[in-house]
């Protein structure tokens, strides 16, 4: 089974230590492949390798973790990222608009990161428990565009499974349909939402009140 590949970014060496030995220690099917203490570095490293999920620290000498999480979803747009903080849901929002695929904290149990991290990389996002209710305020806030894409009976089913937290398999299985027939209605739902990945496609749905 192919592992998950991690690239780990943190301006302190500790918390890059004890990181890489809880993913590790925690799972065989995940590999860190590279680390970095600064964004800069994060971005010219991860240029020269294979790297499924990145977990970024919001706080960085120099470009911060949200910059960095933009410039790396234009970039590769089919790359995880979760950011990592200490500081509430005060970037929450500005994170979530970057391309961030998860938004944890670092006062968390050592075991939802490992967790997040395996969502992320199978598709789905990974918000902390107690920020939720920071989000939803959030996307209810938003007015809904005047005009915009209609989704389909069958696609607003799928982004319901999604926003329920189900993997892809267990998705074919509930709906009758194959893993292709899946990922093209995907790829669809996608290009009427301008989105590039799972996590997003349901909030602006939600966002636009499509489902």
């Amino acid at each position: 089974m192919k592992g998950v590949e991690v690239f780990l970014v943190d301006d302190h060496p500790l918390v890059l230590e004890a990181m890489r030995r809880l993913l590790t220690e925690s799972r065989e099917d995940i590999d860190v492949v590279g680390e970095a203490t600064t964004a800069e570095e994060a971005l010219e490293l991860i240029e020269g390798l294979k790297v499924d999920v990145v977990v970024m620290d919001i706080r960085l000498p120099g470009m911060d973790g949200v910059e960095a999480t933009k410039k790396l979803k234009e970039r590769h747009p089919d790359m995880k990222v979760i950011i990592l903080s200490s500081f509430g849901q005060e970037y929450l929002k500005p994170s979530i608009e970057a391309g961030a695929d998860g938004y944890l904290l670092k006062t968390s149990a050592p075991t939802k990161l490992v967790q997040g991290l395996m969502q992320v990389a199978h598709g789905q996002a990974t918000i902390e428990a107690s920020l939720t209710r920071h989000l939803m305020d959030w996307v209810a806030a938003i007015p809904p565009a005047a005009t915009g894409p209609s989704l389909s009976p069958r696609q607003q089913e799928i982004l319901g499974l999604v926003a329920d937290g189900l993997p892809s398999k267990e998705m074919g299985f509930q709906l009758f349909i194959s893993q292709a027939t899946l990922k093209r209605e995907f790829k669809n739902i996608f290009n009427l939402l301008g989105v590039n990945d799972r996590a997003h496609a349901v909030a602006e749905a939600y966002r636009k009140h499509l489902i």
